[in-house]
């Protein structure tokens, strides 16, 4: 139902409440005002019905299952764009022209290396430490070796964006190394970008390293869907920071801190311990889900469903695609226990009613962990190579806010604390007092 107006009826009195309306047709009360009228807040707790921001970036349609990306169907630029083109169409909301690609191209090449002595500071992590922890860190240093503003790079025509999308590359495949103690490889201009963070990631000195073709494809395939997906906890966390206009580096650690937490961190590394588990146990996937089934525990994310979507997510059916596509290339997958365990996992949820009837199918996060597994990825690296995936929508965020928000998000709250209560000296107090 499309709405002209709302009006609000306080006791005797009405306030009219503007509508906008969005180009996919969705409504918002637009109650910016509200306070300032009224004495009045709204209550949201989850901010599950709160619009604060308008952006142009991505779009999903919960209803028929449909993601955008800048106007362009998800699925149309895994097939035929890379993930460098699309970052380009995330952050300037065009597709670029040959010589624009090639220049974009060229500008993340030449920004690939960090300042030498970032080195030093690898060197004082401890042994094993978490790649994604280091690589936050990192990411934060960058901001005392390239000081400068967003203004004075954009006065001389330096996208700091750009810089960054080329140097967590680096930064990423140098936190690998460093955790499990092999030397780090530098960075090499003559290669594409994922072949790049391929070869700094598996490549050793004394050994010549040759990334085949299908694994680079797979990479760019794989974190165009993981590039954008409207107002997630991480990007709302960039543009929460990003809107005091703290520097680059500061708003995108924002992001990387929300992958810390188990409902955001545990996406696709939950179908790896449960296929563990299952081999560990010699389990099915029918004795496995059973206490789940029958409802005796609660099913947490496994790599399955997606409650943004009212159907199938589409990033799922792409993914799934993508990832029989590649295991099929893979000499090895016919004989890895993992691989094996998931097809009979994906061939139970998918023909089970209870997984069904509740929309739980193998999402994004379950087929990109094992693909990422066929690559020869760590499991601790999951999340960061989500990370640089995330990266270039989180960079179109972060420019889409910094040039239309001039006011910093200041949410209000329900209070439900004491009011007036009177300071008791030390002396005096005892457990009756406080």
């Amino acid at each position: 139902m499309e709405y002209k107006s709302v009006k609000l009826i306080l006791d005797d009195s009405t306030l009219d409440l503007p509508i906008i309306t969005g180009t996919d047709g969705s409504q918002s009360i637009d109650i910016e005002d509200l306070f300032e009228n009224t004495g009045l807040h709204t209550y949201d707790p989850r901010l599950k019905n709160t619009t604060c921001l308008k952006s142009s970036i991505s779009w999903i349609d919960r209803e028929h299952g449909t993601l955008l990306y800048r106007g362009y169907d998800v699925e149309e630029l895994v097939q035929n764009s890379t993930f460098i083109e699309t970052s380009y169409l995330l952050r300037h909301g065009e597709l670029p022209v040959a010589d624009e690609l090639t220049k974009y191209s060229n500008s993340l090449s030449n920004h690939s290396m960090i300042h030498e002595d970032m080195r030093n500071i690898f060197d004082a992590f401890p042994s094993g430490a978490h790649p994604l922890a280091i690589l936050a860190t990192m990411v934060s240093t960058l901001s005392s070796y390239y000081p400068q503003t967003y203004e004075e790079n954009f006065a001389r025509g330096i996208d700091i964006g750009t810089g960054l999308l080329s140097k967590v590359r680096t930064l990423a495949a140098w936190s690998y190394k460093k955790s499990i103690g092999e030397p780090i490889v530098y960075p090499s201009d003559k290669l594409p970008y994922w072949h790049n963070f391929m070869n700094m990631m598996f490549s050793i000195p004394s050994e010549p390293y040759s990334c085949p073709e299908e694994n680079i494809k797979i990479m760019n395939q794989i974190m165009i869907l993981y590039s954008d997906h409207e107002q997630n906890v991480g990007t709302t966390a960039v543009r929460l920071v990003g809107s005091t206009k703290a520097n680059l580096y500061a708003c995108i650690i924002s992001g990387m801190s929300a992958m810390w937490g188990v409902r955001e961190s545990g996406a696709n590394i939950p179908p790896m311990i449960m296929v563990e588990i299952m081999l560990n146990q010699n389990q099915a996937p029918e004795v496995f889900f059973e206490k789940f089934i029958k409802g005796h525990e609660p099913l947490r994310s496994n790599g399955l469903g997606n409650s943004s979507y009212k159907t199938i997510d589409p990033r799922a059916k792409i993914s799934k695609e993508l990832f029989h596509e590649y295991r099929k290339t893979h000499k090895h997958a016919d004989n890895d226990p993992y691989i094996q365990k998931a097809l009979e996992i994906e061939e139970f949820v998918l023909g089970h009613p209870y997984f069904l009837e509740k929309g739980l199918y193998p999402n994004l996060d379950f087929y990109s962990a094992m693909i990422f597994h066929l690559l020869g990825i760590p499991l601790t690296m999951n999340n960061v190579i989500r990370v640089i995936g995330k990266l270039s929508g989180w960079l179109a965020h972060w420019h889409e806010q910094r040039l239309n928000v001039n006011l910093s998000y200041r949410p209000a709250q329900v209070y439900t604390g004491e009011l007036k209560r009177t300071y008791i000296p030390l002396e005096r107090r005892n457990s009756n007092d406080i």
